[in-house]
């Protein structure tokens, strides 16, 4: 295979990912982790990160080896450098022509499939529907026990992680649920990792789960996107997004083929912005409001609060940041509980260096504008 062009003279550029770092049988590993699902993660040694540090589209790989040894960091001979660039294209891990035609076939090919299918099977869950019937059955019992007829409860917030990780969660918060037979639509609202350019996105895919089919409310989501389409403009974020898929999966084990229709809508950081660039979210709501006002509607929210430390690709955290850490998260959810919209919006909004943004706050502050008022 040939290169289109000369690395020594292109100035490569990687993507935006996420960077995790771990150690394995004693070597320091950087693990390069595709928010957008295009490529697979990959696992580089750990000296590499000040290399990466310099494809951001502006130097060579002669230049990026001359930064490096001015700066008195790791040394790499050009071949060296310009053998990881190859690797990183061939990965889809660059921002360049090879990642544009690998997404476009991607975003088609999602596009025009009438379901979305599962993206995390044999990941984070089994993907056979007896092992993982076997593992909901263990980690929650029964469903019928988790559902309370004349049940009063509006909605529930859990994480997106792995069900074993999170059964004691799970366990204690899925009680007492509407049956299906009081309920018109589930609306699932999902925290996206992905940096996205609109506040939410959505998709009328019904979503497959190794327990079966998840049926899309298509009627009700098309109604709101021709009132708002810039939800389908990045329908793509689905395709990789795991909070809704394990919150499929868990209405799909909780109610069966009774399962009502779901709104999947996935929720972005600019879902926090405020004044004149909010007013396409306060459009939302309000067509939200109306559509679903005289419905029995569910609401899942899926999202998680302190993302801190090496595990989510950020510094280290001190030993005495534990305290500040759970009195920030401990603060939002309160503020929740409690329905106080402006102090849950102050919450979301402020910034900790340390600690950085948590991680579901769009979606807190969503889901406070969106549950019935007076809710407890």
């Amino acid at each position: 295979m040939t290169r289109a062009a000369d690395p020594g003279v292109q100035r490569p550029k990687l993507r935006r990912l996420d960077r995790h770092h771990l150690e394995r049988d004693g070597e320091a590993l950087l693990v390069l982790r595709d928010p957008q699902g295009v490529a697979e993660p990959v696992a580089l040694p750990a000296e590499v990160g000040p290399l990466l540090d310099l494809l951001d589209g502006t130097r060579s790989a002669a230049q990026i080896r001359h930064s490096l040894l001015f700066s008195g960091r790791e040394a790499f001979d050009r071949e060296a450098i310009e053998g990881l660039i190859d690797d990183l294209g061939a990965a889809g891990l660059l921002d360049d022509d090879s990642f544009r035609r690998r997404w476009a076939a991607l975003h088609r090919a999602f596009v025009d499939a009438p379901r979305r299918p599962p993206a995390f099977a044999d990941v984070l869950y089994p993907g056979d529907p007896e092992a993982l019937a076997e593992l909901l059955g263990e980690l929650l019992g029964p469903a019928r026990r988790r559902l309370a007829p004349g049940s009063p409860l509006a909605g529930v917030l859990i994480p997106h992680q792995p069900f074993e990780r999170a059964a004691s969660i799970l366990a204690a918060t899925l009680v007492e649920l509407p049956p299906a037979d009081e309920l018109d639509a589930i609306v699932i609202v999902g925290a996206d990792p992905q940096p996205g350019l609109v506040p939410f996105a959505a998709t009328a895919k019904d979503f497959d789960t190794p327990l079966g089919p998840v049926a899309a409310d298509r009627r009700r989501i098309d109604r709101l996107c021709e009132r708002h389409p810039w939800l389908l403009q990045e329908e793509i974020r689905h395709r990789g997004a795991v909070s809704v898929e394990l919150a499929a999966i868990l209405v799909r084990y909780l109610y069966g083929d009774a399962a009502p229709p779901i709104l999947p809508l996935l929720c972005g950081q600019a879902a926090l912005l405020v004044g004149e660039q909010s007013v396409a979210v306060d459009e939302l709501y309000a067509s939200l409001e109306v559509d679903l006002d005289e419905l029995r509607v569910l609401w899942i929210a899926v999202a998680e609060l302190g993302h801190c430390g090496p595990a989510y690709g950020r510094p280290r955290l001190p030993d005495d940041a534990a305290d500040r850490l759970q009195a920030r998260d401990q603060g939002l959810l309160e503020a929740l509980a409690r329905g106080q919209l402006h102090e849950l919006q102050r919450r979301c909004l402020a910034e900790d260096p340390l600690l950085g943004p948590a991680s579901g706050a769009p979606v807190l502050a969503s889901l406070a504008r969106l549950l019935p008022v007076g809710y407890r």
